[in-house]
């Protein structure tokens, strides 16, 4: 084997590794960060995840505006280093839902959200968010 061709076989190899390496699973904890809308909006956004053997629960607020936006959780799912959240608040006389799919690397989870109005469905905003624990 020729030095060049061991080289090529070792970062074949390495990149392999790194490729393959599973990602960080979710742990409880809070998550402090930003949401971004595509619709211009954001601000700071936290979730609070925490389990007990066999669950999870989370909280979920933001900020709008600088006001603070407390939110109801609906729907939970954790797996592995993956995260979704349905949860419900009213802003401005609506009740809206949002839908938070997001994932985790190193101490940040990040993702992409849509938010609808619940009465009738309708489309409000879509964009990003993430936070970091701790």
């Amino acid at each position: 084997m020729t030095p060049d061709t061991a080289g090529r076989l070792f970062g074949a190899i390495l990149f392999l590794t790194v490729v393959a390496l599973p990602a960080d699973s979710i742990t409880a904890g809070k998550y402090t960060g930003k949401w971004q809308g595509d619709s211009g909006a954001g601000g700071d956004f936290v979730l609070t995840l925490s389990a007990s053997p066999g669950s999870w629960t989370a909280e979920v607020s933001f900020t709008m505006g600088g006001q603070n936006v407390p939110c109801k959780v609906s729907a939970l799912t954790v797996d592995g280093a993956k995260v979704h959240v349905v949860y419900t608040f009213d802003l401005l006389g609506a009740k809206l839902e949002s839908t938070i799919d997001g994932e985790r690397t190193g101490a940040k989870l990040s993702g992409k959200y849509r938010t609808r109005n619940v009465d009738g469905g309708a489309a409000v905003d879509q964009g990003t968010w993430e936070a970091s624990a701790g």
